[in-house]
């Protein structure tokens, strides 16, 4: 259950940081014609690193807040004894 919670808290929180920081500035391709004058293909390409750092966000939110709840449960156990 807290593995689950962690992972979903993970993502949104991450995805929220990931969007509102890291820069998005896609690159648009075109290939013209042969004189037309009109774009006979576009292409959108996929920007990798974006991916990559908006996954390590996620992961490394996720890792945290499972640390950090297993340090309040620890802490919790301690108080009992």
């Amino acid at each position: 259950m807290k593995g689950l919670v962690s992972v979903l808290a993970g993502v949104i929180i991450g995805v929220l940081i990931a969007y509102f920081t890291l820069d998005y500035s896609g690159m648009t391709i075109q290939y013209m014609g042969d004189g037309s004058g009109g774009a006979l293909q576009t292409i959108n390409e996929l920007d990798v690193d974006l991916l990559l750092d908006s996954a390590l966000i996620i992961i490394g939110i996720s890792a945290f807040i499972y640390i950090i709840w297993s340090m309040i449960e620890q802490g919790r156990r301690n108080r009992e004894i």
